[in-house]
């Protein structure tokens, strides 16, 4: 029982995380489209970049 509580907590930060994952390439398309400030644009990079690294970090804590 406790390990089924486990998959889906896992489970579950794994959707959250694809789906931020998700918007954020949109603002990034977007933001090629449309002129934006340069310091927004370095700041979605650096939540990209912080993003990959959190998600590589899972897994390999896994």
């Amino acid at each position: 029982m406790e390990k089924s509580k486990l998959t889906s907590m896992e489970a579950r930060r794994d959707r959250t995380g694809g789906i931020v994952r998700d918007k954020l390439d949109v603002l990034m398309e977007d933001m090629h489209r449309e002129a934006v400030p340069p310091h927004l644009t370095k700041l979605a990079q650096e939540l990209q970049s912080a993003l990959d690294e959190k998600v590589a970090s899972t897994a390999t804590s896994s």
